[in-house]
């Protein structure tokens, strides 16, 4: 496995915690299994664990290259090389034999590149949004697997053949809760994950905003850490504009994340493109639904259309959400139908469909 970033890394998120689900379910099935990813401080250069092989070269920009250097002289040791591709390619096409090769694809990346970059790999921002739809080119032979339908189609309009992509069923290290309990008062808000612009955590506080001027007692949770510059500049919104009732909880262990979910009456997710909504389905798992934008990955991991805002709006999320939090039959629908899903999916799953993909 290919990918720059893996579990460990101070970056890492959900696609990486999918990796190591997967990866480790290969191993206990007696696979062996290397991944081969970027380096960073602290990390040793090779370590196993829970039995994957862990590589580590290079840095987030110069990864690609190590690895063409490390596995060009390697690809005898390996039935499959599966590249996993997060904003930039390892472009294995050009030294991997296609019977050899697969492509994994959480999501296209374009947001990205104006959101994340930052100091002089600005520069490269516009270069990186143009040529993202052209570097799929090199894969038109490769069988890709990806996380969504969404996602198939956005590789399919980039001319991946739509007959070579498989789309692998997500999962949750949150085991559902065994029934709905009623929620807690005062009504309760939350938004979840890694804290980086890409995520629109801003658009989470404006639609707050609208969301307690018109239910005064609502309270915000924001759990996740990240860009500590993107952490005080949504502080600074918080103190600015006068919000009540908001608690930033950082990094919480597990016990304290289910608890966070499991009392929280909506989650607020602003993600404008995602392979699929991880933080979603752990919200589902607890019993709280998710409103969110009409986006790639968004509209398929939340599969409500009563729950998904039209246009990407902090005005059209608060709408969602205030309207679940005025109207108690269709909220205990909203989460009876969230939980429901969340309980159908599992890491056995996603890792069965993965192997039946790379064979």
């Amino acid at each position: 496995m290919l990918s720059w970033r893996y579990m460990g890394h101070p970056q890492a998120g959900g696609a990486e915690l999918v990796t190591h689900r997967v990866l480790t379910r290969m191993v206990a099935d007696g696979h062996v299994v290397t991944a081969f990813t970027a380096a960073h401080p602290g990390a040793p250069e090779q370590e196993t664990i829970d039995g994957v092989r862990i590589m580590r070269r290079g840095r987030q920009w110069t990864v690609h290259l190590e690895a063409w250097r490390w596995l060009r002289r390697r690809l005898g040791e390996f039935d499959r090389v599966v590249e996993q591709i997060n904003t930039l390619p390892f472009l294995t096409p050009l030294y991997v034999p296609e019977a050899q090769r697969r492509l994994l694809i959480h999501q296209l990346a374009r947001e990205y590149w104006w959101r994340e970059t930052r100091g002089l790999f600005r520069l490269v921002a516009p270069l990186g949004y143009v040529l993202e739809p052209y570097q799929f080119r090199f894969y038109r032979r490769t069988d890709t697997m990806t996380i969504s339908e969404s996602s198939r189609a956005d590789l399919a309009s980039l001319g991946i053949p739509r007959e070579r992509i498989s789309v692998i069923p997500m999962a949750t290290d949150v085991v559902p809760v065994e029934g709905l309990e009623p929620k807690p008062r005062p009504p309760r808000c939350i938004v979840i994950g890694r804290l980086t612009p890409a995520k629109f955590v801003e658009e989470g506080l404006a639609a707050f905003e609208i969301i307690q001027a018109h239910r005064p007692e609502v309270e915000l949770d924001i759990v996740g850490t990240g860009d500590p510059r993107y952490r005080v500049q949504l502080e600074n919104i918080v103190a600015q504009r006068g919000l009540r009732n908001v608690v930033f909880h950082g990094r919480v262990d597990d016990a304290r994340r289910r608890t966070l979910l499991a009392r929280a009456t909506v989650h607020l997710f602003t993600s404008h493109r995602e392979g699929w909504g991880l933080t979603v389905t752990e919200a589902a798992a607890m019993g709280t639904p998710s409103v969110g934008y009409d986006a790639p990955g968004v509209r398929d991991s939340i599969a409500d259309p009563r729950l998904i805002a039209a246009g990407r709006s902090p005005t059209s999320l608060a709408a969602r959400a205030i309207g679940l939090l005025d109207d108690p039959e269709a909220y205990e629908t909203a989460r009876h139908r969230a939980w429901a899903q969340a309980r159908e999916l599992g890491w056995d799953r996603t890792a069965a469909a993965f192997l039946r993909a790379i064979r």
